[in-house]
């Protein structure tokens, strides 16, 4: 039996994520490791769509009904109420899945699919079919790549009087990285950067930078930790509010990528696609000498 009754579940139970967001702990684990991924396969940081869109309470779902008609579940029966055909489940709708591929989206549907079920959760389970909607039939039990504790008492604290541990936020259009030691690590959530503070007296600074300055950083770290560089594929860059052309971003450089063959080539094999404004293309491409 479901651990409640369709859209009865206290708030206080769940995790809240943000406005009108909030899971219960091992649907809000998967997410969070789902983002995680989304950004560091593809640059693509997946949100969630605007409004009651993760746990949904039973008044909302009367009033999504009487505001939306067929396009929402009868009020009681609707996956984003902790139940669903008598038994759990919680339930996401992702606002930019699309995002994992942009012109191309029978491509950034089998990413999105790969994604979800690499973490646990199930798509393509509601009818009529909503590609957005994914769900966690096992939402209440937070998974093992989520249960990791650190032992502060057998952890290596960093020297304060080293320099190469200075930490550092960057953050751009394309989300935040945290930078230490040599390392960056994109975050996964909001709440990671405004809960990320020293505890060992070293500073923590905020850089804001362009995302073409971001993507090179995260573009690099990758190149350096590939054991073959070989096989680092360059990353295909879509300009935003642009003309529509493509770019490809490699070794430090933006060319043109006119090849819509070789575009495909690259993000079959699972290359990287971010978005950037087209006026940081053009001024790279400037300093470049283009």
């Amino acid at each position: 039996m479901p651990r409640y009754k369709n859209g009865e579940a206290p708030l206080s139970d769940l995790v809240y994520l943000g406005p009108d967001f909030y899971l219960p702990a091992g649907t809000a684990a998967r997410w969070a490791e789902l983002r995680r991924l989304g950004v560091g396969k593809y640059g693509v940081l997946l949100v969630v769509t605007p409004g009651w869109n993760g746990y949904r309470p039973l008044d909302v779902q009367v009033r999504y009904k009487r505001e939306l008609g067929i396009l929402a579940a009868v009020p009681g029966y609707s996956s984003h109420g902790l139940s669903y055909q008598g038994r759990d489940c919680a339930a996401v709708d992702v606002y930019n899945w699309r995002s994992l591929a942009p012109s191309n989206e029978s491509l950034a549907w089998a990413r999105f699919v790969a994604l979800c079920r690499a973490v646990g959760f199930t798509v393509d389970f509601v009818s009529p079919r909503e590609e957005w909607h994914i769900g966690d039939f096992d939402p209440f039990n937070v998974p093992a790549f989520a249960a990791i504790v650190i032992k502060p008492e057998t952890t290596a604290k960093p020297d304060p009087l080293e320099d190469e541990d200075m930490a550092t936020i960057i953050s751009s259009t394309i989300g935040q990285s945290f930078a230490i030691a040599g390392l960056v690590v994109p975050f996964t959530h909001p709440d990671e950067v405004r809960g990320t503070k020293s505890t060992a007296g070293l500073p923590v600074s905020i850089v804001e930078m362009p995302a073409a300055v971001h993507t090179r950083i995260l573009d690099a770290d990758a190149r350096r930790r590939a054991a073959d560089p070989a096989e680092v594929l360059p990353i295909v860059v879509y300009a935003e509010g642009g003309d529509g052309t493509v770019y490809i971003f490699d070794d430090g450089e933006v060319r043109y990528l006119t090849d819509p063959d070789v575009m495909n080539d690259l993000l079959a094999r699972g290359a990287m696609s971010v978005t950037w404004p087209q006026h940081e293309i053009d001024s790279l491409r400037k300093q470049q000498g283009e």
